[in-house]
């Protein structure tokens, strides 16, 4: 059966737009938080052990608070609604302390990049010829994307603090060459790249070379004052002693700048497009290069790459004049840093758990919350294109001095826009009234202002009895389990797919492989956004649970596929699955949400209460326990395969087996389940809409405030 949505029951497109917004908002939280925490190991050099506590721990704090969250939504009686306060406070209080979050003080920072071109002497697997215009460039790109050239450049960083670091003295850098663990090869090395918060340096024995001692093998910096014994350093603005003189043999060095050795020819010490200017100096008699206005410099070989297969290290003698500290302790990030994700993580679920019961009761229609959560999820799922690039943006050298400077701008935008357009929902969106009842239309006792609430201990018993109530909900129930196999299924295996490209379809290339996920990957997320207008015009059509049988069963195609066209005789077709895997988690996150709505009537004819946030937190709460263990198992079930990155191409013939199986047919059997699950799941537009009459008989009809 299928029946006309009535006027007074549709949202009209800016509202949901504008609850969309919220969606958006919501992502854009979770984006934030979790793509920038590799600012707190590249910028204050936290180890990456603490950085996964602080990353873990708050987020079982926000599954805990979400079901607190949402039944206080419920229970919530005032002028503006049970929902709308909590979205105006949330967006706020969540934007401002997402932005202090990030104010810590970061110890000063040197960095040094060194950038290999490859055998072919070209950054990127292509250049082309300027003269051949931007029509032959286009083509040229096009090009190399559809055939997954590989690129064999490589670059990697690594950073220098305090107390490495010290003002008005020369400091020796000598940096093992396996820290830029990142830097496949050594043997073309065209550029290095200086950058920091040092804006003004002097520079000094500038080489390569191979030592071997292997107690140097550790990163060691010393240094040597740059005044006479005596000599006050305050005002001195450049050095007046020389760096110390090299001693490491001229047959283990490569030098680029040197009075102790032969130089080989360097193009530039400043090549454009950098934010630095370079002069010729002197300290001591000895010729110096000098740094001023240094945001980013290229020392540049030109026609002369390095071929450092050889050698061991880069040494490097620089001097300051600006003052250099070392931030705060490990402990005190760790705990600044803890503490505030906690509260950071509260005001968040304050937003985000009322603003997901908000969309189950801003229609009563069966067809119209599809279409409701149609819309949301496209609006969204935009944040998807630019979260990817938020840890490119904190770490651009050419516009932040160090990535704390980076983290602290993003995080403002971040917080500007959760509190422009996360208060937009509380603002515009109405809740719906019962008429003649002057409260929310789950108030059965006339708004509750004139009687006394209940005691901290009756809301206990409440509240556990309001969560067994929905975790037993059968409907819910199978609606929660389908999510879980599906969603947690394609979390567990989300690393497999590269190795596979990388090992078994590029043939140990990792470039390779890695570009060819980069593009299946981009083409699932175009994908995406088409599969959710699809699913909600067949959610409209052929009813919900319909609709879930397509979109799952075409992403289940899309899972067998992997099996025969992951190949390394055809790689392009590679990407014949994107599309169809695309209806995976996009026609699931379309329809749950329209589902679970039409749960919560079923659960007020039961119960007689409107309990919208605690079905939506409990169903969260699910999701987000349940991403915690899809990783720790998926990491297991790496490690099961035998996969030894070391081997490179030569893994085993089991290991690229149970890699491509678990690849394919996990999330494939998983999926299967959950169709099985939601064929249970009871509700019908036949049934939603009867339950919908009975409930408007017994208690009226809801229409927006």
């Amino acid at each position: 059966m299928s029946h006309r949505t009535a006027p007074e029951d549709r949202i009209s497109f800016p509202h949901k737009i504008v609850y969309g917004i919220g969606g958006f908002t919501n992502n854009l939280l979770a984006q934030g938080i979790g793509n920038m925490m590799a600012v707190l190991t590249l910028a204050l050099g936290m180890d990456f052990r603490a950085v996964g506590l602080l990353g873990g721990l708050p987020r079982f704090f926000d599954a805990l608070t979400d079901p607190l969250v949402g039944f206080v939504s419920d229970k919530t009686r005032s002028r503006w609604g049970r929902r709308r306060p909590f979205l105006f406070i949330g967006a706020i209080s969540a934007g401002v302390i997402f932005a202090l979050l990030w104010q810590m003080p970061a110890p000063t920072q040197f960095r040094l990049k060194l950038v290999d071109y490859g055998a072919d002497g070209v950054y990127g697997a292509n250049q082309a010829d300027e003269s051949a215009g931007w029509l032959a460039a286009a083509g040229d790109a096009l090009r190399a994307i559809f055939t997954v050239e590989a690129v064999d450049d490589s670059e990697d960083e690594v950073s220098v603090r305090p107390p490495g670091l010290v003002t008005g003295t020369w400091v020796s850098l000598d940096l093992p060459l396996a820290d830029f663990d990142e830097l496949a090869t050594r043997a073309h090395l065209s550029q290095i790249l200086i950058s920091g918060d040092l804006a003004e340096i002097y520079v000094d024995n500038v080489y390569f070379y191979r030592s071997s001692d292997t107690e140097t093998e550790e990163p060691t910096s010393g240094s040597t004052p740059a005044v006479s014994p005596g000599q006050d350093v305050e005002g001195l603005a450049a050095p007046n002693i020389a760096a110390p003189t090299p001693t490491v043999p001229p047959v283990d060095v490569i030098s680029l700048f040197s009075g102790a050795y032969e130089d080989i020819p360097v193009q530039s010490w400043s090549a454009h497009p950098d934010e630095a200017q370079a002069a010729d100096a002197e300290a001591g008699g000895d010729d110096v290069k000098h740094y001023t206005g240094l945001r980013l410099a290229t020392i540049d070989f030109g026609a002369n790459p390095v071929d450092a297969r050889g050698m061991t290290h880069i040494h490097m003698n620089i001097w300051t004049p600006e003052e250099t500290g070392q931030g705060w302790s490990q402990r005190s990030y760790f705990w600044y840093f803890l503490i505030g994700s906690f509260v950071f993580f509260l005001a968040y679920t304050v937003f985000a758990t009322p603003w997901v019961a908000l969309g189950y009761e801003l229609t009563p229609d069966y067809n119209e919350r599809t279409r409701l959560m149609g819309v949301q999820n496209f609006v969204s799922n935009t944040v998807f294109v630019i979260g990817p690039w938020f840890l490119a943006i904190v770490t651009n050298a050419a516009w932040f001095r160090n990535q704390m400077d980076g983290a602290r701008f993003l995080a403002l935008a971040i917080c500007v826009t959760t509190i422009a357009l996360g208060v937009l929902p509380a603002i515009f969106l109405r809740e719906r009234v019962v008429a003649g009842n002057g409260g929310a239309g789950s108030d059965r006792d006339g708004g509750g202002a004139d009687r006394d609430g209940p005691g901290p201990g009756e809301s206990t018993v409440e509240f556990l009895r309001g969560l067994w109530q929905t975790v037993r909900t059968g409907p819910f129930l199978m609606l929660c389990i389908a999510t879980f196999l599906m969603f947690n299924s394609f979390i567990m295996i989300s690393q497999f797919q590269f190795w596979v490209f990388a090992y078994y379809v590029a043939g140990g290339n990792v470039a390779e492989g890695a570009g060819l996920a980069g593009v299946v990957g981009s083409l699932g997320t175009v994908t995406g956004f088409l599969v959710i207008a699809i699913v909600t015009w067949l959610g409209a059509r052929i009813g919900k649970k319909n609709a879930f049988f397509v979109s799952t069963g075409i992403s289940m195609l899309g899972y067998a596929l992997k099996w025969f066209c992951y190949t390394p005789e055809y790689p392009l077709l590679a990407l014949l699955p994107a599309p169809f895997l695309a209806f995976g988690l996009g026609g699931l996150f379309t329809l749950m949400g329209s589902m679970i709505a039409d749960v919560v009537d079923l659960d007020e004819l039961a119960t007689g209460e409107r309990r919208e946030g605690m079905f939506g937190s409990v169903f969260w709460w699910m999701v987000k326990l349940g991403q915690s263990g899809a990783i720790l198992v998926g990491g297991f079930l790496l490690y099961s395969t035998g996969l030894d990155a070391s081997l490179g191409a030569n893994q085993p013939d089991a290991t690229i087996f149970w890699l491509r199986f678990y690849d394919a047919f996990v999330p494939l059997a998983a999926s299967a389940v959950a169709i099985y699950a939601v064929y249970r799941y009871p509700i019908t537009e036949r049934s939603a809409l009867e339950v919908r009459n009975e409930l408007e008989r017994r208690r009226g009809v809801a229409l927006p405030a």
